[in-house]
């Protein structure tokens, strides 16, 4: 089964459904013809103590299921309204284009937080520490050719309440849980993988760790099973992330 993504169409689709639902559209850089997407939209107002959140998706381009998730969540609406959102939504477009997983140049961008080589992950960065001064919750949606069942990495270092259980509570609606006990290379119990401090991963840091070393977040990287058919993994993806954020408010300060 093809990996490649229609990116054009992805792009157009994207755009239309942030705008209706209010965010507003930005790019932060260009590759090769290819918009890099940035969507931000404020809190409404309705709640006393709104939290920021971010999520991201296709920075892998061999993983089509999760920003075929982020656009079915604009279209259907679903982001939470009541506090700050950040997207972004396909960061690797001539990947999401070829169907593999590094961008144009051979390079894994999920692995240049620490150098920051590529123009992708330069451009991201330098917007988002232009734009966004503090978050709260931070979720990074992938796949996984290697899982047989979904999994969650949680980075939680300042005692934040965990959104772990719940996560997967929804999640095991859609596709089965992970029961491997390591998971590349990681320990890993229930479908979680839970390190006790920052480990910096073989080629450089992820897009969630210099996320969780910048702004000190509740963390999360959801993993589908990529062998499942790519609706289950679009559903548990959706259904992982309104629970992350269901209760948002009650992620300690």
């Amino acid at each position: 089964m093809s990996k490649r993504v229609n990116i054009d169409q992805l792009i157009t689709e994207i755009k239309s459904a942030a705008t209706a639902t209010g965010f507003v559209v930005e790019t932060y850089g260009n590759m090769h013809g290819y918009p890099l997407l940035v969507c931000s939209r404020p809190d409404n107002g309705s709640i006393k103590q709104p939290k920021q959140i971010y999520v991201s998706s296709g920075i892998h381009g061999d993983e089509p299921a999760p920003p075929a998730a982020l656009l079915q969540l604009l279209q259907d609406d679903l982001l939470p309204r009541e506090h700050g959102t950040t997207l972004c939504p396909c960061m690797n477009p001539v990947g999401l284009a070829a169907g593999t997983r590094e961008n144009a140049d051979g390079i894994d961008l999920n692995r240049d937080f620490t150098n920051f080589q590529t123009l992708e992950i330069c451009s991201h960065r330098h917007w988002i520490e232009s734009h966004v001064a503090h978050l709260d919750l931070a979720i990074h949606f992938h796949e996984d050719w290697e899982a047989v069942g979904f999994y969650l990495y949680e980075l939680n270092f300042h005692a934040h309440v965990s959104r772990a259980a719940s996560i997967l509570s929804a999640a095991k609606n859609h596709v089965p849980i992970e029961t491997a006990t390591h998971i590349d290379g990681h320990r890993a119990r229930d479908g979680v993988i839970r390190p006790a401090q920052t480990q910096q991963r073989s080629g450089g840091f992820s897009e969630a760790l210099y996320f969780q070393q910048r702004y000190g977040l509740l963390n999360y990287t959801l993993e589908t099973p990529s062998d499942l058919p790519i609706e289950q993994r679009i559903a548990a993806l959706k259904a992982g992330f309104l629970a992350a954020v269901s209760g948002l408010s009650i992620i300690s300060e």
